[in-house]
């Protein structure tokens, strides 16, 4: 009985595995409307908690576990991401682009933008 456990419990994991082509992570994109970096830095108080789809570039990661990471345009402009509370744990990915759906929100005298699912292009 024990080998049957642990035969289902590695099947388990390997499907699992085989889901997450390490790309994507947290839930299945919604499909939220698209939003510029530089909008969310200018006018976030016209962005605070709608659901959004942001893409940029990964210029800083947490060393740790990369569970928040920062994303920029191409004109300088730079939004923190917090995947925290979706994926504890993400590879590094500094330099890669990255677009992550979720919502902005305020955090003390700067922004937020809070991710659900993410996906790491090449």
């Amino acid at each position: 009985m024990k080998k049957l456990v642990i035969l289902g419990t590695g099947l388990a994991l390997a499907a699992l595995a085989a889901c997450n082509d390490g790309k994507h992570y947290g839930k299945p994109f919604q499909g939220f409307p698209k939003a510029e970096i530089a909008a969310l830095v200018d006018k976030p108080a016209e962005h605070y908690r709608k659901d959004l789809r942001i893409e940029g570039v990964i210029t800083r990661q947490c060393p740790a576990t990369g569970c928040w990471f920062f994303v920029a345009d191409g004109a300088g402009k730079e939004v923190k991401v917090e995947m925290g509370d979706t994926v504890p744990k993400l590879p590094p990915r500094k330099g890669k682009t990255a677009i992550v759906e979720g919502k902005l929100i305020p955090y003390g005298d700067r922004v937020e933008f809070i991710g659900v699912a993410v996906e790491f292009k090449p």
